[in-house]
């Protein structure tokens, strides 16, 4: 797989639309022309919960704090074009932290305006953090306060009102907040893309629509300027934003879910960027120098709905079959590695040490003492316990005659991996298999609905803690889409939560990460873990990465 790296966070058809050109005469715009998605569900900060939403909010705001390019080279092939992007002051200029660790008070930096010229103030914060935790607006992301911010999680269970979420604008330009209980990644979440600050009056006055380019105010470097759905998204460089004029005159973002419509536009000089490069392409453009790969800490991995495979077994059963091996080897060749659990290689413990080296395949473990016969180091092992454990769940009662309905969101990538996946799960346990995709939008809505089988997602990490994976199979999470129900699991998670980062912290995570993958469990498949590859022209320089999936042209230079 991709170099393990340890975060420094404490945390068929071309484009029917001509594309404008990058490059001009000297002096002219430099417009960098990307394409990361399709039409995104939304670009509402608190309601995105896309890796693209995500990197559209943060050209478009700022939060407290911030990702800054620096000058160390990310790629893993030494392209010195992308460079990594690590944490600092955003529209805070400096904190200050309790003795107890529970008190954060923020300092905002004087000059920063709104692009409609209106000062940013600590209650846009305030606003923003009530908005997302609110139960009424349903945010993907309401959870991720859970057991950080005081009365988060009695706000998000319908107990408390969001104005006694402990966030205070003491001032315009102080923000106090107070946490449950010390939070090693607090500092992590204070850039994250969901919780930018946001406009009070703009959104009630506009309702849905103030997220239309002539509705849209920010606070970050670029401007909304045009939204052409299904087809681009166009932000132009901000006049009031405080740090200064660095960066493209533009950004178009192109909308494609196409691997080999991007690749004919990116070979047609009508892009300049793209991040899904057709499997059999990889090589040969890489041999171009024009694609790279750089460090991602993500896992991909396969939703088994515990409503409509109810017996664990069976769950169990399917992830064993999986040849995860050949699917990176043969599948995706991008460089990714077999996946031993939910949480990604590039997490750190406590002490800084690497996760997965740390834990071992948790996908195996549990299994393994209780079936000790079985070799569950080999495929051939894992296929033999498979076979055994879906005969278990016969002799139970049982039925397997009933298709599985396996969900994809379209993408030729995510069908190759389907079609693996149908084509083990067939041979080995002799299950049918149905194959269903769907735009991404279609197919993140039918994924709250719980209708399938199975269904894919990608889960890149908000910041460098376990917890950032562990918490989403929790009872009721918004993201534990197969409805797996797990009360030790559950509390295992809360009592991690309560505690500072330490030793006792990382053996709870730990624990509840084996009782996943142990007897009641698999509510997921992983797969494999990321490595993010990317095409760029080598005249664009100085793009920002984060392994935790952002790309950033706020810094991009042109030669």
């Amino acid at each position: 797989m991709k170099k393990a790296l340890s975060l420094v966070l404490a945390l068929g058809m071309a484009v029917s639309v001509m594309a404008p050109a990058a490059f001009a005469e000297d002096g002219a715009e430099f417009n960098v022309r990307a394409c990361i998605a399709s039409e995104p569900e939304t670009l509402d900060p608190n309601l995105e919960s896309s890796v693209d939403g995500a990197t559209y909010a943060m050209h478009l705001f700022e939060g407290l704090m911030k990702y800054e390019s620096t000058d160390e080279t990310i790629a893993l092939d030494g392209s010195e074009n992308v460079e990594l992007l690590l944490p600092t002051y955003g529209q805070a200029e400096s904190y200050e932290v309790s003795e107890d660790g529970l008190t954060y008070t923020f300092h905002l930096r004087d000059g920063i305006v709104w692009s409609d010229g209106q000062p940013v103030t600590a209650g846009d914060f305030e606003y923003s953090w009530k908005r997302i935790v609110d139960p009424a607006n349903a945010a993907d992301y309401g959870y991720i306060l859970n057991g950080v911010l005081v009365n988060a999680t009695a706000i998000q269970n319908g107990e408390a009102d969001p104005d006694t979420l402990g966030i205070e604008a003491v001032d315009d330009k102080t923000l106090v907040i107070t946490l449950e209980a010390e939070c090693p990644y607090f500092i992590g979440l204070c850039a994250f893309a969901a919780l930018m600050p946001l406009r009070q009056d703009v959104i009630e006055e506009k309702g849905l629509e103030w997220t239309n380019p002539e509705n849209m105010i920010t606070n970050g470097a670029y401007v909304l300027t045009d939204w052409v759905h299904d087809s681009y998204l166009e932000m132009t460089r901000s006049e009031t934003y405080y740090g200064g004029t660095e960066g493209p005159d533009k950004i178009t973002w192109y909308l494609n879910n196409s691997q080999t419509s991007m690749l004919a536009a990116f070979q047609a000089d009508e892009y300049d960027f793209f991040d899904d490069i057709p499997v059999d392409q990889i090589e040969s453009l890489q041999a171009e120098g024009v694609a790279h790969a750089a460090p991602q800490v993500g896992t991909y991995y396969l939703y088994l709905s515990a409503d409509n495979i109810p017996d664990w077994r069976v769950r169990a059963a399917i992830s064993l079959a999986i040849d995860r091996d050949n699917i990176v080897e043969n599948v995706t060749q991008g460089g990714q590695t077999p996946a031993t659990g939910v949480t990604a290689a590039g997490i750190t413990n406590s002490e800084g040490a690497e996760w997965t080296e740390t834990y071992g395949d948790f996908t195996t473990k549990a299994l393994q003492e209780m079936y000790p016969d079985y070799d569950l180091e080999t495929y051939s092992g894992r296929c033999d316990l498979a076979v055994a454990l879906l005969e278990e769940a016969v002799a139970d009662g049982y039925d397997t005659s009933a298709t599985i309905d396996y969900e994809y969101n379209t993408s030729e990538s995510h069908k190759a991996i389907a079609e693996a996946v149908q084509s083990d799960v067939s041979s080995v346990l002799g299950l049918d298999i149905t194959l269903n995709n769907s735009e991404w939008q279609t197919y993140t809505n039918n994924l709250g609905l719980g209708e399938f089988g199975m269904a894919r997602l990608g889960w890149i990490a908000d910041y460098d803690d376990a917890i950032t994976y562990i918490e989403l199979f929790t009872n009721g999470n918004s993201y534990n889409y197969g409805n797996w129900v797990n009360d030790e699991y559950t509390e295992l998670v809360n009592e991690a939560k309560k505690l500072p980062g330490g030793a006792e912290r990382d053996a709870l995570l730990a624990q509840a990460e084996e009782v996943m993958f142990a007897e009641g469990g698999y509510p997921i498949a992983p797969l494999y873990f990321y490595v993010q590859q990317y095409c760029l022209k080598n005249n664009i320089k100085n793009v920002g990465w984060t392994p935790l999936g952002y790309f950033l042209f706020t810094y991009a230079t042109q030669e």
